[in-house]
């Protein structure tokens, strides 16, 4: 008698979409200092380089890989809780080093559009990567399949 094959499990959409999701917020998170369309800030290439691309950087990598990981059927386990620790971490890190920024547009010495502009997507990281790691904290300690 032959052994019957555990269903499938069903990925769920949420879980389909966050590695898509964070390819486009690592993305924005990156250029958004670059960007043609968004106001000008006066800021060292330095500081850019450090709040922007690298943590747009390391959200585009974890979800290429999640995505990869996925293809080869090993999605899940403590790499995903670990991606969207990570991912929250690169979210902290971005919003933290824009509370200045913050400041100084609520004292006018900066306009409010530059502010929301360089601000948000490290908020939007934060979210992502708090949504990440919740939605695989059940699996933190279970083997990837």
């Amino acid at each position: 008698m032959a052994k019957a094959q555990a269903p499938a499990q069903q990925t769920s959409p949420l879980r389909q979409g966050l590695p898509f999701a964070g390819l486009a917020v690592g993305l924005w998170a990156a250029i958004a200092p670059y960007a043609v369309l968004g106001p000008d800030l006066n800021a060292s290439a330095r500081n850019e380089f450090a709040d922007h691309v690298v943590p747009g950087a390391l959200l585009i990598v974890l979800s290429a890989v999640t995505l990869w990981r996925t293809r080869r059927g090993t999605e899940g386990g403590s790499f995903q809780l670990l991606a969207g620790f990570g991912i929250l971490l690169a979210g902290l890190w971005m919003t933290a080093t824009h509370v200045p920024l913050v400041k100084d547009a609520r004292h006018d010495i900066v306009p409010i559009d530059v502010t929301v502009w360089h601000a948000l997507p490290g908020l939007v990281v934060m979210i992502l990567g708090g949504l990440w790691a919740a939605t695989y904290w059940s699996e933190g300690d279970a083997p990837a399949t």
